[in-house]
């Protein structure tokens, strides 16, 4: 660094409506249609006892830093067994902060991969580094624990940056991972085509019998009047939910979505011959990346009627007729995923607890504690080819879903189908 650079002057506003012009949308979202200043403001207007930070870092008033910051009361008792909730839950009459925390992140519960951007230009990774730490401080300064995520494994920048956090003390742990499809212009007959026999197979079936039992789908923009009959869906699918655990998002987010994003936001619903809504996905559209992001399912009839594999397939379907490149199916449930051609992308973060005197006691049990499960990975494709997605700053969120083979608990992550 040179050193005639003007100091680093760092400040912290409250709301993405304060952060000035497209420096977002250009540095952080990329394109992506859920990670976007739009949709960041329908998450804050959605959550209002969530603290939101956005940390801007300027150099002779030019913007050389961003990040987001967000502060919330994570419940860990959304960790344990169906038993040890219901005991903490009988502690909270007495003791309502019982098996809680504070808990400052850099990033949200419900997008994923980076949430800030540094001009290395003009800022070094290390000063950066240090003055996040400064502005998270500065925004939550009661916090008992501090996440930064995600690093993508394989990504050097990533890597730089996450061993920036580790040497100022921070301890690594492994989220979930993102799974991805890459379409890269093909069509769905081309992208299923790709696959092995056995995985092409399986998705023919569940189609065929979805077409045999007169499923239809059918894309909604202006879906807002749905959202009465929807609703409820999705309160089954998060109450189903095993790998990722947390508050159920509340019903006004859905409203903001189709109020703010009413070009990049749809509703794929699908009903019975008799028109029965048995699921719904709520997806977000850019010319680059498709986003299935919130699912809901009658999970009275998903076990006689091929519900998942039917709104997944129109979300691949739909993307390739847009001819987005790539699909961002989020965290969870990854055997159907994998089965439909997504590939995952490992993800990290680093935490450090606040209290200087328990670092030393608990500051090594933190990646046991923190750490996800990580999925079997499964060649699905018939080639040599992986289909190893690109780093797009892609959000994450198609979570919750059906059918988890893992009963783990996951921490900080994205939302829910």
């Amino acid at each position: 660094m040179s050193r005639c650079l003007e100091p680093l002057e760092v400040r912290v506003v409250a709301s993405i409506r304060d952060v000035p012009g497209t420096h977002w949308d250009d540095t952080v979202a990329r394109g992506h249609p859920f990670k976007s200043s739009a949709f960041l403001s329908c998450l804050e207007d959605a959550f209002p006892e969530r603290c939101f930070a956005y940390v801007l870092m300027l150099r002779g008033g030019r913007l050389v830093g961003l990040a987001l910051v967000t502060e919330e009361r994570f419940d860990l008792g959304l960790r344990l067994s169906a038993a040890a909730e219901r005991v903490a839950s009988r502690v909270r009459r007495l003791l309502p902060g019982f098996l809680t925390v504070r808990l400052a992140m850099v990033g949200t519960m419900e997008t994923a991969q980076r949430h800030w951007w540094v001009d290395t230009r003009l800022l070094s990774e290390e000063e950066f580094a240090d003055a996040l730490l400064v502005a998270c401080e500065e925004a939550c300064p009661r916090a008992d624990l501090l996440v930064v995520r995600d690093f993508m494994e394989g990504d050097d920048a990533d890597a730089r940056m996450e061993a920036r956090f580790l040497s100022r003390g921070f301890r690594p742990a492994r989220n979930l991972p993102l799974a991805v499809v890459e379409l890269e212009g093909r069509d769905f007959d081309a992208h299923l085509r790709r696959l092995r026999r056995k995985p092409r197979a399986s998705v023919s079936k569940q189609l065929a019998a979805a077409r045999r039992l007169g499923l239809k789908l059918e894309r909604v923009h202006d879906f807002r009047p749905l959202l009465p009959e929807c609703y409820p869906l999705y309160l089954q699918v998060h109450h189903h939910a095993t790998e990722l655990k947390r508050p159920p998002i509340p019903r006004s987010f859905f409203e903001h979505v189709s109020e703010r994003l009413p070009g990049e936001s749809s509703l794929l619903t699908l009903r019975t011959s008799d028109g029965q809504l048995v699921g719904f996905v709520l997806s977000g559209t850019s010319g680059r990346v498709h986003n299935p992001f919130v699912l809901g399912m009658d999970y009275a009839r998903s076990r006689e009627l091929p519900i998942y594999y039917s709104l997944l397939g129109g979300e691949l379907a739909y993307a390739a007729e847009r001819g987005c490149m790539q699909v961002d199916l989020g965290v969870t449930c990854y055997f159907i995923k994998q089965t439909l051609g997504a590939t995952l992308e490992g993800m990290r973060m680093v935490a450090r607890l606040r209290s200087r005197w328990l670092r030393p006691f608990l500051s090594p049990l933190l990646p046991v504690l923190l750490s996800e499960k990580q999925p079997e990975r499964r060649r699905t494709f018939r080639h040599t080819e992986t289909g190893a997605p690109q780093r797009t700053g892609a959000s994450g969120s198609f979570t919750g879903t059906p059918a988890s083979r893992s009963t783990r608990r996951a921490l900080v992550v994205s939302t829910t189908p």
